[in-house]
């Protein structure tokens, strides 16, 4: 199985947050933003989960890149990550991944939006629930 890695891996959590919410992360992949979702539910459970993923936006726009930002799958995201790190047992981030492997997985949501509903302009503006099936 996979490691995270990353130059920010080494982190803690809190260590991670605070560079995030400080915009002065070395990179941000994907797995950074399962991260930093998993670290915000720890910290106050799935509602914090997506206040803090929407910070996202302030960080595209500190990289310089706004139109990255996309509400649907950030709050999608952090939903599922919010949900399953609540009521994981795992010590740790790198365990937490490995008990929720699918969670590597960019293309999760595809099972529960069609892709026109989410990259569609009014999914990247709002949240929009999705079509096909509900968020685990």
């Amino acid at each position: 199985m996979a490691t995270y890695v990353g130059p920010d891996a080494r982190l803690s959590d809190e260590e991670f947050l605070e560079r995030y919410e400080a915009h002065a992360l070395e990179d941000f992949s994907h797995e950074d933003h399962v991260r930093m979702a998993f670290a915000y539910a720890r910290r106050g459970g799935e509602d914090a989960a997506v206040r803090g993923a929407r910070r996202i936006r302030g960080f595209a726009e500190a990289l310089g890149v706004p139109g990255k930002y996309h509400d649907t799958l950030t709050v999608a995201w952090a939903r599922i990550v919010g949900r399953l790190a609540v009521t994981s047992s795992a010590p740790s981030f790198e365990e937490f991944l490995q008990q929720h492997p699918q969670l590597r997985q960019r293309d999760l949501l595809g099972a529960h939006y069609s892709r026109d509903l989410l990259f569609s302009t009014a999914a990247r503006a709002a949240f929009v629930e999705p079509e096909l099936a509900p968020l685990p």
